[in-house]
């Protein structure tokens, strides 16, 4: 045996000795992991979106009432799919309103796994006799909720050592929100990244970042109103699409469904629509939906050499990270307004819905893309117009889906005449529910190279549809002895170039998923990914090579009690490419959640122990840790090192609370940590955050 290999081998059989003899059930953490560590790596990028999270953690406080079946609220919940949504109503409808959550196990269709992820976020009522609040009376009988929160990272990094940074390394944050049922919501928020100046130069009013909306629900004709932050979602995302996307390969099926008109996150600066919109219920049958965005973007302008060369500053490329530090990253700030205007309309006739969107964007200046190969179909000019047609037809178990979409922008008029560059995208599929236990869903996707849309998201290797086609198999069973089984594959192609790869390229992505309850409160799980693309040689800019990332991952959830979770993980990662030698990675983590209940404020503590030792960038692992509200992360794990953290949550009285976070991570072979200005000249890393919660 490989010496090298003794250690993790007795770490390895020393994490699962602690949790064998234990027994678990699922719970909704398992959602988090596995949706944003999924993410993190489809996207390459430790943030993730707030969106899904904090529109979940929203029907935690408000659960979703099963029995007002007139309610579109369950489509929000991406782990359910129509099927089981259609069971659900179909159930009331028979037996009439359900009494307690305990009549779900009586469903077709509905596992352990399914039920354990709905609790936290539905409930059974009694539903209203139809009268209607007035508007005095939902301002009267609110809740308001505010939270404040804040991080700090020690050593502090170079930028702060040598002033590079406007402000000081804290992250600081607040969010108010006024909330009556589903009727009418009011949200408030502000936020100062760390490097960021608070009431500073760049930011007279306070913090870098504020944000806000007001919606109003069912009044009348008018289905819902929003004034400030928004989103839109229709289709299957080719046309016109804003936030977090519902898919992610290998974890669900592929058909979206696209909530039309919707609130913003509280923190996300991209994105994001600002302005009005409204859905009106024209007819029973019809719905129409306006909208119009008038938006401050960030942009990066070229250099100083070119500015001087071609006698004024040119808008390049969109700036997305929403940091705005240094001088450099200050001078983007706010260099281009968006006015973003359209409609969409929707027909919906018992289980057949089609849809109709239109829209134009147009910039106050215009984008002129670095002149790189890869960019040669990239978006230029000042303005944009895309319609798309999208349709759903479900008969019986069987569900049929598809959205065309087309672009037309000054920089493309003469695409239309060449048949193979049309600025097209389409999306089409299947979802068949076999019976209660099998489903399966089969997509594809196209973008043409010529296909520019600034606000769309497909499925796909990428969010954008443009320069890619794909097509999705997925399929979900139980096998023999109650194992769950999950697969995917994603076979997809690049007909024109790409960053980093200069040549037409293919791949494909390959997925497992087993899970099984093996005791009354253990479950045991194991997943694998086979990835393979392709990427520019090193030192040979128009020859593409072969890569191929592999990752197996086992682990072991333990549910003793209600009070009482334990986790056990153990990855390992390979990668291998032809013109470099392989690299490995390997990761064991233990997580142990309690929850005292029977104090008189109930007080919940959450640790995490993860060693790990990966070679390389290229055979990185990523992994979701249980968090603040708001603070959501996937920390990228490279090099050999220890990371642990200690969470606090604790309810000080009936309308306060508080949460505490400590991380630590050491690197024992580094002697720094990052890169640029965020280079740590330490081998170690402290974080802590914390926050507080209000409500009245």
């Amino acid at each position: 045996m490989n010496p090298a290999g003794r250690p993790r081998t007795l770490l390895l059989l020393l994490l699962l000795a602690v949790s064998i003899p234990l027994t678990a059930q699922e719970n909704n953490d398992r959602l988090w992991q596995q949706l944003m560590e999924q993410w993190a790596e489809q996207n390459d990028s430790e943030e993730v979106p707030d969106d899904l999270l904090e529109q979940l953690q929203g029907y935690i406080e408000n659960p979703i009432n099963l029995n007002d079946t007139a309610s579109d609220a369950l489509c929000d919940l991406p782990f359910l799919s129509d099927f089981q949504r259609d069971v659900i109503k179909a159930y009331i409808a028979q037996n009439g309103e359900m009494v307690t959550l305990s009549e779900l196990h009586l469903l077709n269709g509905f596992d352990t796994l399914t039920l354990r992820l709905l609790e936290p976020f539905v409930t059974v009522a009694p539903t209203d006799n139809g009268t209607k609040p007035t508007l005095g009376q939902m301002l009267r009988n609110g809740r308001s909720n505010l939270r404040m929160g804040g991080r700090q990272q020690w050593p502090l990094s170079r930028g702060y050592n040598e002033d590079h940074y406007a402000g000081n390394p804290l992250r600081l944050y607040f969010r108010y929100q006024f909330k009556y049922a589903d009727r009418i919501a009011l949200q408030v928020s502000g936020e100062k990244d760390p490097g960021e100046a608070l009431f500073g130069a760049a930011s007279p009013k306070g913090f870098d970042y504020y944000g806000y909306y007001l919606m109003f629900q069912q009044l009348g004709r008018l289905k819902k109103a929003i004034v400030g932050k928004y989103q839109l979602q229709f289709g299957q995302g080719a046309t016109l699409w804003s936030g977090y996307a519902p898919w992610m390969s290998g974890s669900m099926p592929l058909w979206r469904y696209g909530q039309g008109l919707r609130t913003s996150s509280a923190f996300g600066e991209y994105g994001s629509l600002r302005g009005a919109a409204a859905t009106l219920q024209l007819h029973s049958r019809w719905e129409l939906t306006l909208f119009y965005s008038h938006t401050s973007r960030d942009a990066t302008t070229n250099d100083a050499a070119d500015t001087l060369a071609a006698g004024e500053a040119q808008v390049q490329s969109l700036y997305q990270s929403g940091y705005h530090r240094t001088d450099n990253e200050l001078s983007k700030k706010g260099q281009l307004t968006e006015q973003l205007y359209g409609a969409h309309l929707q027909y919906r006739h018992r289980q057949l819905v089609v849809g109709a969107t239109a829209y134009g964007t147009t910039l106050s200046e215009a984008i002129v893309p670095p002149d790189y190969v890869y960019n040669a179909f990239a978006f230029s000019g000042r303005r944009n117009f895309n319609a798309g047609i999208d349709i759903a037809y479900r008969h019986r178990r069987l569900l049929l889906f598809g959205e065309v979409a087309a672009a037309c922008n000054d920089s493309l008029t003469s695409s239309w005449h060449s048949p193979q560059t049309l600025p097209v995208a389409a999306v089409g599929g299947l979802q068949f529910h076999i019976d209660a236990n099998n489903n399966l869903s089969i997509a594809y996707h196209y973008g043409a190279p010529t296909y520019n849309n600034l606000h769309a998201n497909t499925l796909g290797q990428s969010s954008s549809p443009q320069n890619e086609e794909g097509l999705l198999l997925y399929f979900r069973t139980r096998l023999p002895y109650y194992i769950y089984l999950q697969t995917s594959v994603d076979l997809f192609r690049y007909p024109w170039m790409r960053y980093r790869v200069y040549s037409p390229s293919n791949g494909a992505d390959y997925r497992l998923m087993l899970s099984k309850d093996v005791a009354p409160h253990t479950t045991l799980a194991c997943q694998y990914r086979y990835r393979t693309a392709e990427r520019n040689s090193d030192g040979q800019t128009y020859s593409v090579e072969r890569i191929r990332r592999q990752q197996l991952q086992l682990s072991l959830d333990y549910t003793p009690d209600p009070s009482l979770r334990l986790h056990t993980r153990v990855v390992y990662s390979w990668f291998d490419c032809e013109d470099h030698a392989p690299q490995q990675g390997f990761l064991a983590l233990q997580d142990v959640s309690y929850r005292w209940h029977r104090i008189r404020r109930p007080l919940t503590l959450s640790t995490r122990l993860a060693l790990f030792d990966i070679g390389a960038y290229d055979a990185r692992i990523y992994t979701y840790e249980s968090d603040l509200m708001y603070e959501f992360a996937v920390p990228m794990l490279t090099d050999k090192g220890v990371r642990c953290y200690l969470l606090l949550r604790q309810e000080l009285s009936p309308n306060l609370s508080m949460a505490l976070k400590y991380a630590y991570t050491l690197y024992p072979e580094r002697e720094t940590i990052g890169s640029g200005y965020d280079r740590i000249d330490a081998n170690y890393r402290h974080e802590f955050k914390a926050q507080l919660r209000l409500r009245f």
